[in-house]
């Protein structure tokens, strides 16, 4: 076999290798090439493979001056795919400036329309529903292409078609999935959970962030992504243990591959895990200069209502948290101003919405809220089994619900109310009622009685079993 024949082979088993999600075997492959072929050979095969690998497996600095170097010695329609992929590298670390350079190195190159038009949404603009973006992807690139899926997603999750963008992500990752591309398969589920956050599909999210995790073992970058995004989801539903858990893996590992995104989600998802719980001062710390240009927007409602004590009005918004917590501080503004009905219905909503999403500490917060208001909020979670025993009880007639008593049977005497006219009678001790005491009567009653042979049937049944 000769060199070139042997490069290619090598090559195209290191591509399989880290589609297949392992990236670790594919450096290994790619080192026997650089041992055992010369490098003009080695070097065109070898360029992108390795800026993937950095991009989600290593350093992105590195992924991005790798990629954009290599963009510079290939045909224009791959040398805009490099640097869309450079692109992303630049906006993990939040090189918004650079993010604007290549999307304008992308319109300068002699490729197909498309090219230019995707690369200027990257760059700011109105984004459009993600599916007409697919109608601008190059006809190059065909269902077998990631980019064809992975670009029109990267731009979509940051647009207002968010329910367009998970129908959008759902195909795209089982296209994926489909064509063995496992790597880029990961990087996609963790944007589409992002997008479920907002949405309010929680349970999808954490669903799809944990098999992007199992999904993506090998590629660090990836990982650290997914417990961004786990981080936040346990911040919204008030699990304190698991969103400090998450946030410390990122924190960790996530200045090492300079991705500032994962690091500035996991400051986020610590700020709003404290803004549940009213803890306003920790609260603005982290949320003040997250460390990404996204996150700071996208935390923005997040900061001003801790700075203002959760005092600040929630503007209107579509997204069921949003919605949830719009009325929360509805609720709160309108009870202050005592205007206790309106203020009720306002609460009960959030409540309502806070608990249909799993937001526990939200959902903790709105019903004090509630009660402050003079309504009975619902308790959390399922009954105990003494909480249902009580229930049953009550419901049964035996006690009234919220009895100190009520988990022990009452004896009818205390369950049935007063006869009207009739003065009620002291109570005995349970089960007095049951046992018989002998008629106590005067010496002449007695006296009267035995003249007429009456007798005490209770004491004569005793006597005639003691002559037995």
């Amino acid at each position: 076999m000769d060199e070139s024949a042997r490069a290619h082979r090598l090559c195209e088993a290191a591509h399989s290798a880290w589609k297949a999600g392992d990236p670790a075997r594919a450096r290994r492959l790619l080192d026997v090439m650089t041992r055992t072929v010369r490098e003009p050979v080695a070097r065109p095969l070898t360029g992108r493979l390795r800026g993937l690998i950095e991009l989600y497996s290593g350093h992105l600095a590195a992924a991005q001056d790798h990629l954009t170097r290599l963009a510079e010695q290939v045909e224009p329609g791959r040398a805009a795919r490099l640097l869309f992929l450079a692109i992303d590298a630049a906006h993990h670390r939040d090189r918004w400036e650079d993010v604007v350079v290549l999307a304008g190195r992308i319109a300068e190159l002699d490729c197909e329309p498309g090219y230019h038009v995707l690369a200027g949404l990257l760059a700011g603009g109105e984004v459009p529903d993600p599916w007409r973006l697919l109608d601008a992807v190059p006809a190059s690139l065909t269902e077998r292409h990631a980019h064809r899926w992975l670009v029109p997603m990267a731009i979509g999750r940051r647009g207002p078609h968010r329910q367009a963008t998970r129908e959008f992500g759902l195909v795209a990752a089982e296209r994926l999935r489909a064509n063995g591309i496992l790597a880029l398969y990961a990087v996609l589920l963790t944007w589409l959970a992002e997008v479920e956050l907002d949405l309010g599909r929680w349970t999808d999210a954490r669903a799809h962030a944990e098999e992007a995790l199992r999904t993506a073992a090998e590629q660090r970058v990836t990982s650290v992504d997914a417990h961004a995004v786990l981080a936040r989801l346990a911040a919204l539903r008030g699990d304190a243990e698991a969103c400090r858990a998450h946030a410390k893996l990122v924190l960790g590992e996530a200045p090492a591959q300079d991705n500032a995104l994962a690091a500035a989600q996991a400051r986020w998802a610590l700020g709003a895990l404290h803004l549940s719980r009213g803890e306003y001062e920790p609260a603005v710390e982290r949320l003040t200069s997250p460390g990404h240009r996204d996150v700071a927007a996208a935390a923005a409602l997040d900061l001003a209502e801790a700075a203002s004590g959760g005092l600040a009005p929630v503007p209107p918004d579509d997204r069921p948290f949003e919605r949830a917590r719009g009325s929360l501080r509805r609720g709160q503004s309108l009870r202050r101003e005592r205007r206790i009905t309106e203020a009720k219905v306002a609460l009960r909503t959030a409540l309502e919405l806070f608990e249909s999403l799993g937001a526990a500490e939200w959902a903790a917060m709105a019903r004090r809220e509630l009660r402050a208001a003079g309504a009975a909020a619902p308790t959390a979670g399922p009954l105990t089994a003494q909480e249902r025993q009580v229930a049953e009880l009550a419901a049964a007639g035996f006690v009234q619900p919220g009895d100190r008593r009520a988990a022990v049977p009452q004896p009818a005497h205390r369950r049935l109310p007063p006869v009207q006219g009739v003065p009620e009678a002291r109570h005995r001790q349970p089960g007095a009622a049951t046992r018989h005491r002998p008629e106590r009567l005067t010496p002449a009653a007695r006296r009267r009685r035995r003249g007429r042979g009456a007798r005490c049937p209770a004491c004569t049944a005793r006597r005639r079993g003691s002559r037995r």
